[in-house]
């Protein structure tokens, strides 16, 4: 069985709306390219190319995807959970999915290692506050739904229950740290918004 990795990404000038009182709209946009890209990047140094599915409605991400190696996937819709069943039904059925957020800023390739480590079923990298997802491994991918969204740490580990499974909770730095508010801007590096 193969595990392959699911970067969801909204179009760089969508994203990171919280922080629209903090940075104006090139500089937000510059910001969620620049996470994109360390994502990718982390992403690549852990997974085969191949076996990476970015997943976006943006046409830069998509063709930095694509000049990666990965599968550049355009969105048919425009909600995060749908986006992710549709990247989900391209891996084999009996493969697992890794779903990767990208307003990770800390993301380590070692993190992602951590995610894939052992044979659980189920993973989850939860927010510093327990509340959301930054990171979920499903394997196979349709052992639970995706169920991202405010107070989906919640609903993933519940679901996994229902499933009869105990999810493994991977509580780490560069797992946890989530780029939400403009109080979190202090604590990224300084490098993504060059």
């Amino acid at each position: 069985m193969t595990v392959w990795a699911i970067i969801p990404a909204k179009p760089a000038t969508e994203g990171k709306s919280r922080l629209a009182g903090a940075l104006p709209p090139d500089a937000r946009a510059r910001l969620n390219l620049n996470l994109f890209r360390h994502t990718l990047a982390i992403a690549g140094a852990v997974f085969a190319p191949a076996n990476i599915i970015v997943i976006s409605r943006d046409p830069v991400f998509l063709g930095l995807a694509s000049t990666a190696g990965a599968r550049a996937v355009a969105e048919q819709g425009f909600e995060l959970n749908q986006a992710l069943h549709q990247a989900a039904l391209i891996p084999p059925a009996t493969d697992g999915v890794l779903t990767i957020s990208t307003d990770l800023p800390n993301l380590a390739a070692a993190d992602l290692h951590a995610m894939l480590l052992g044979r659980t079923s189920i993973a989850i990298a939860p927010d510093r506050a327990e509340q959301g997802t930054n990171a979920l491994l499903a394997s196979p991918a349709a052992i639970i739904p995706y169920q991202f969204g405010e107070g989906s740490f919640a609903r993933h580990r519940d679901s996994a229950g229902l499933a009869g499974k105990v999810p493994r909770i991977v509580s780490r730095p560069g797992l946890a740290f989530d780029l939400d508010t403009p109080e979190d801007l202090p604590l990224c590096p300084e490098t993504l918004f060059a």
